[in-house]
């Protein structure tokens, strides 16, 4: 509405007033002739002017005030709509301007998985125009091999059992070559709950995933040839082994001589313990991270040491961790190690608590300890290699997923080791 076009309200009323002034004089002039018939002055004159004055405020205002003040009301609620009204065409605006000119591929599907609405991201991922996008069913532009996939995430979300479903699949172009993307979905509902249309997003990660898949085609490659290394080298030390047991019998009463193989064998069993680290080194990395259960990683790894006599907690359940598949050797070195080099020990104990930096996950024991200078050198290569893999391994399979370890022990009561998790690495889910 606009104000200035239309009087106000008190416009209205001073009118009114002069109207009703007017009329009411013209009728007192007519009736004070009958009333008064002397001729007039000015006494009888101001008088005239007063009462009708007088009369014509109460007969204009006073009667009329709640419509005036109705009136006020209406015009105020009228600007107020007004101003609402724009305020909700420019959140649309800025709503649509967001959808379409989105970096990442946008879309609006029905409950039927028939297309609503794309935006220009999605178009140019898939090679679709839009106007393509609504003839076609959203079934004909992901890989046959994703379908199961898709209609299992579909009915998750339609029976509440998820809100988000996130996962990497393939979409096929138009032109039928096949491009990955990264699909996070959700699914939006009315008041009561009815499905009203799926909101997916699309991330291109093809490059990412090309190079991706180089760099492991490359690893792999590297780790067949380390392999291949590995073998032929023990192949000779084996060998080698031999020829010394066989001059050893030669000569069995030349203790210097004797001396001489006894050290050429300590050689021998350092190089084999070096190729087997560089076995379990080789393996970091050739396999994409994942979510790990921690306390199911200690149970499966305590099966395979021997712990008569040790009591181990392995901590709460419910803690997941993102992490290098190699993670549950973490646990088992740690164990190992409080079993090794711990003398006494009689309990091993695993627990996770949050801090402001993370999850911290730690392991002790109530053995003897590290003294202080050893802290930070356990984890430099060399240290703990005759549990075939070391703290240097331990701290280098953690760092894979940006996971830190430090001892923080006290040397006589036990040794304490904490990893911690960044925040965003690790879930925490009711048991």
């Amino acid at each position: 509405m606009d104000a200035r076009a239309d009087p106000t309200p008190f416009d209205q009323r001073l009118f009114l007033i002069f109207i009703v002034t007017f009329a009411t004089m013209t009728a007192f002039e007519f009736a004070s002739e009958f009333l008064y018939p002397y001729p007039p002055d000015w006494r009888s004159n101001l008088v005239t002017s007063l009462f009708t004055s007088g009369l014509s405020v109460i007969i204009a205002y006073f009667p009329l005030k709640a419509y005036y003040d109705r009136n006020t009301l209406l015009h105020a609620e009228v600007e107020r709509r007004h101003r609402v009204e724009m305020e909700l065409r420019e959140r649309e605006k800025r709503l649509v301007r967001t959808f379409d000119q989105s970096p990442v591929g946008s879309a609006i599907i029905s409950p039927d998985l028939r297309f609503i609405q794309v935006n220009a991201a999605l178009c140019e991922i898939t090679g679709y125009t839009p106007d393509e996008f609504l003839t076609v069913p959203f079934s004909s532009i992901i890989a046959p091999d994703e379908n199961t996939g898709i209609i299992t995430c579909v009915e998750d979300l339609k029976r509440g059992a998820i809100d988000l479903d996130e996962r990497d699949m393939q979409l096929v172009r138009k032109d039928g070559t096949r491009t990955w993307v990264r699909q996070s979905v959700s699914l939006l509902r009315d008041d009561s709950g009815t499905p009203l249309y799926f909101l997916p997003i699309f991330v291109d990660i093809n490059n990412l995933k090309m190079a991706t898949d180089a760099l492991q085609s490359t690893n792999k490659k590297l780790s067949m040839l380390s392999t291949i290394t590995r073998h032929d080298i023990k192949n000779k030390l084996t060998g080698l082994v031999g020829y010394l047991q066989l001059v050893r019998n030669e000569a069995p009463d030349d203790p210097l001589l004797h001396e001489h193989i006894h050290k050429l064998e300590e050689c021998s069993d350092a190089i084999e313990r070096q190729i087997e680290f560089t076995g379990y080194y080789d393996e970091l990395g050739t396999v994409n991270a994942c979510w790990y259960d921690v306390q199911k990683g200690v149970l499966d790894m305590a099966g395979q040491l021997s712990l008569q006599g040790i009591t181990l907690d392995p901590g709460k359940a419910g803690v997941l961790i993102y992490a290098d598949p190699l993670i549950d050797k973490v646990y088992y070195n740690l164990m190992e190690n409080s079993v090794r080099h711990g003398g006494h020990v009689t309990k091993i104990t695993f627990a996770a608590d949050e801090s402001e930096k993370g999850l911290v996950i730690s392991c002790s024991d109530n053995g003897i300890g590290i003294q202080p200078p050893e802290k930070e050198s356990i984890f430099l290569r060399g240290h703990g290699c005759n549990s075939g893999l070391g703290l240097f391994l331990i701290r280098e399979i953690l760092a894979i997923t940006g996971i830190t370890i430090t001892e923080t022990g006290t040397a006589g009561t036990g040794a304490r080791f904490e990893i911690l998790v960044p925040k965003g690495a690790y879930r925490l889910s009711a048991t």
